[in-house]
């Protein structure tokens, strides 16, 4: 970083003043507002180099100017100062986030409710990736005659419950129980692709000598673990862009809503972020449709393995320092309930 200390502060200045009031930056403005201790000519000529240096851009001729992505990348990684949560607020926000715990991946749609409402951004959830995940019990239900629920449940909170047809009927009920019992002793602690594996190699041809139900059984429950998606993805807050005036132009909202819907993109942007809370801004996003954009993820962990992730989008004009003063403190609270686990 070769900027000196008066051009550090009046880039600073520039950022947050953008931040603040989304209009271009003059060099009077500067002046009046901020007590830079130098003239607006200096001024002027420290945002020329500044500007030379790929810190700043200029819209137009006359107007004054932004902050291009270099610039904000510089200040979150220097500059910026993280606003706390308030006191009281914190406490309540860990209470309800406390409340809130039964499983991960409602605790991050839940938080991810919140972290909207409090920066009045957007905000992804990605649960748990359930595939690597281990499994921790296997039930099979009969719901009457035909059908059964099976419900899988892993170390990660995950449950899913879906629901098989057995033609012709179930037949003896304690065939599912013993069944169960056996699926429960092999499986456990397996994960997901590994259960799979053994479904289909070993286990069908143990338990189907139990029933000829099971021929329906075990080949519908390996085809449901098959189709599980990798990933589940939440949204909050899509249509708070609007309230940005760098959205404000219908193409370009319109754009950044598209953008959302790519969610396998999204989530694919997000996963490959890196550990605990980290910044993707404008350009450096390779997702192209979001590089108008930045992004504020935090990435939760288990023994050493990812199972999902909170996320901000805003326009690269966010305010950086009150969404990752937020996060932070969410952040730090869902990690403490991991914990406890």
């Amino acid at each position: 970083m070769d900027l000196n200390e008066r051009k550090l502060k009046i880039l600073q200045a520039i950022v947050q003043d953008y931040i603040d009031c989304a209009e271009p930056v003059g060099s009077r403005t500067l002046s009046k507002k901020y007590n830079l201790g130098v003239s607006p000519a200096t001024i002027r000529n420290e945002m020329a180099d500044l500007e030379e240096l790929g810190f700043l851009m200029q819209p137009h001729t006359s107007a004054g100017r932004i902050p291009s992505d270099k610039a904000y990348r510089l200040y979150v990684d220097y500059l910026m100062q993280v606003k706390k949560i308030a006191a009281i607020q914190s406490s309540q926000l860990k209470e309800k986030l406390v409340r809130s715990f039964s499983e991960i991946e409602q605790l991050l749609q839940y938080s991810s409710r919140v972290l909207s409402e409090l920066t009045q951004y957007t905000t992804v959830a990605i649960a748990p990736q359930i595939k690597g995940s281990k499994l921790k019990q296997i039930q099979l239900i009969p719901i009457d005659s035909e059908h059964i629920i099976s419900v899988i449940i892993t170390d990660t909170g995950v449950v899913k419950k879906p629901l098989l047809r057995i033609p012709g009927g179930i037949g003896d009920i304690s065939v599912l129980m013993r069944v169960s019992g056996i699926l429960n002793e092999k499986l456990r602690g397996k994960t997901l692709q590994d259960v799979e594996e053994l479904l289909e190699k070993e286990l069908k041809h143990e338990v189907f000598r139990f029933s000829s139900v099971m021929e329906t059984i075990i080949p519908e429950l390996f085809k449901t673990l098959e189709e599980i998606d990798d990933f589940e993805l939440y949204l909050n807050g899509t249509t708070n862009i609007f309230n940005f005036p760098e959205f404000s132009d219908l193409i370009k909202a319109k754009s950044f809503l598209t953008m959302l819907e790519e969610k396998k993109k999204i989530s694919e942007l997000i996963i490959s972020s890196g550990e605990g809370i980290s910044i993707s801004i404008g350009a450096e996003n390779f997702f192209e449709q979001a590089r108008d954009c930045s992004l504020v993820t935090a990435t939760f962990k288990v023994d050493n393995s990812a199972i999902g992730w909170l996320s901000v989008i805003g326009p690269t004009r966010m305010d950086y320092s009150k969404v990752i003063g937020i996060m932070g403190q969410i952040s730090s609270y869902i990690n403490e309930l991991l914990k406890a686990r």
